[in-house]
């Protein structure tokens, strides 16, 4: 056994001795599966050895359930300081104010099978917490590294409208295309964060970076941070409906709603350039 994964171990060990709560009990006791996960040089370079480990571990236990977990975790040591499960396809954190004091701070969570990897609606409330400097996504189809250093709250409200907009036209530019519905589910994840991304980083602002990855077949105030992620449509009248929509003359496509939002928020973006490939 590696020295690194003794350590780690005994990191959790010790955190489980400090911490009784019962959702990290619960979690240090889920099976670790055989999955892909993501390759060390893929993490920021502050990430440890021992930060990595923690991923790795967390994606071994998460990958595959039906409900999301989030940690709040240092990533130089590796230690794990908070750990909550919620539901489906939401999880709530709760903190005190100076509970990460003197701590390099970042987050991680799942995204279910069922639900879209990419990052949206509650998981830009990071835009509004000084102390963490990354949150990680672990969806099914992709990794995600959403970095944030320093506060930019000013942003919410336009990148949840962002990823509305790329949400939409991503569905109705792939609802006609892919009948086959896990290369549908697929497609529409891929374009949908391809789409938000590209938005996120156009705007370049150098604190604010969006990375997709692939996996590797190798009591004082409470705060709270809530995590989400965005449901697949599978009804098959909205469907049926949408390709219907879609196929109506005069119904704007998926790539003229992306490109009106661009235009609303006085980005320059060339009209040939939305879902270019």
């Amino acid at each position: 056994m590696k020295i690194r994964n003794v350590i780690l171990y005994l990191i959790i060990f010790v955190c489980s001795l400090l911490n009784m709560d019962s959702d990290f009990e619960e979690y240090t006791h889920l099976e670790n599966k055989d999955v892909a996960v993501i390759k060390k040089e893929d993490l920021p370079e502050e990430f440890t050895d021992m930060a990595y480990e923690t991923v790795v571990d967390f994606i071994q236990k998460t990958r595959c359930l039906d409900k999301e977990w989030a940690l709040f975790f240092d990533y130089v040591t590796g230690e794990i300081l908070k750990c909550v499960v919620g539901e489906h396809d939401n999880v709530d954190v709760t903190w005190e104010d100076d509970e990460f004091e003197g701590k390099q701070i970042s987050s991680i969570h799942n995204h279910p099978k069922e639900v879209l990897s990419p990052p949206s609606g509650k998981d830009f409330g990071i835009l509004k917490r000084d102390f963490e400097d990354y949150e990680l996504i672990a969806g099914f189809e992709y990794f995600w590294i959403f970095k944030v250093n320093g506060i930019h709250e000013g942003l919410i409200n336009e990148m949840c409208g962002a990823s509305d907009a790329a949400f939409i036209s991503s569905f109705l530019h792939c609802i006609s295309r892919y009948n086959d519905n896990d290369v549908f589910n697929r497609m529409h994840d891929l374009r949908y964060g391809g789409e938000l991304s590209k938005y996120i980083n156009n705007k370049n602002i150098k604190d604010i970076q969006l990375t997709r990855l692939e996996y590797d077949n190798m009591t004082n105030k409470l705060n709270t941070a809530e995590y989400g992620c965005r449901k697949r449509i599978t009804n098959p009248e909205v469907i049926k409906f949408a390709k219907e929509f879609e196929k109506c003359p005069y119904t704007p496509s998926g790539k003229d709603i992306m490109y009106a939002f661009y235009q609303s928020i006085g980005m320059d973006v060339e009209y040939d350039e939305i879902f270019a490939d």
